[in-house]
């Protein structure tokens, strides 16, 4: 998998094709940093990508977070949860 950095947001890719896209404005780019904490990385600068691997779980979780509009303390609190659920797995807990 791939996150990588555009001109008008953030994308994640696998095998070349777009698996979701968060926009350049304030919700979009919270989302974009939920996305890459929880699959491990660190959002790309612009123009550039970093790569990482993800379990089918993993994506799932990095798939709601980019579903989130940024836009209420709920919406903030899902967020940190969904990452929470995605670092845990990371680390091979099966609490989720």
């Amino acid at each position: 998998m791939e996150l990588r950095q555009v001109h008008d947001g953030v994308v994640l890719k696998h095998d070349g094709r777009v698996l979701t896209r968060v926009y350049l404005n304030r919700s979009g780019m919270n989302a974009a940093a939920a996305m890459a904490e929880a699959l491990g990385v660190h959002v790309p600068p612009a123009g550039q990508s970093v790569s990482t691997l993800a379990s089918t779980g993993l994506l799932y979780r990095v798939l709601a977070i980019s579903q989130i509009r940024f836009n209420n303390d709920a919406a903030f609190e899902l967020a940190a949860n969904l990452v929470d659920e995605a670092l845990d797995m990371q680390r091979g807990r099966s609490e989720v």
